[in-house]
């Protein structure tokens, strides 16, 4: 079960751990060491890109009763696909890998029905 928010500790330089994906095991792309790479033990190959891990961190916080859930599917997803790019944008994805497939978080979290609701009504300052 997953244990509550803990927050993400540097290894080296500018290398995060992500504790949520601590049961896969991690291996650094020399071709991009930014975006964490991981496999898991079936031997599935993913890799989860800083914008895909904030948007995860928001849904700890406002759905931490449900975030069990998120990692269960992303496993899923990992085990379905074999080779996934988390990211924040497919659009406009930090890294491309032939033979990968993307998912946002919202690929994640839509079909499960859990929703952050965006309140934020811009600015009232003008030019």
């Amino acid at each position: 079960m997953y244990q509550g928010n803990v927050p993400a500790k540097i290894l080296f330089g500018n290398y995060m751990d992500y504790v949520e994906f601590n049961k896969y095991k991690p291996f650094i792309d020399e071709q991009n060491k930014l975006v964490h790479a991981y496999t898991d033990e079936e031997g599935n190959v993913f890799y989860v890109e800083p914008g895909f891990y904030n948007g995860l961190i928001g849904f700890e916080e406002k759905r931490y009763d449900r975030f069990d859930e998120i990692m269960a599917s992303i496993d899923e997803t990992i085990k379905k696909l074999h080779k996934v790019i988390f990211t924040a944008d497919f659009e406009n994805p930090w890294i491309t890998r032939d033979g990968f497939l993307y998912r946002e978080i919202h690929d994640i979290t839509d079909p499960l029905k859990i929703f952050v609701e965006d309140k934020s009504r811009g600015s009232d300052y003008g030019d």
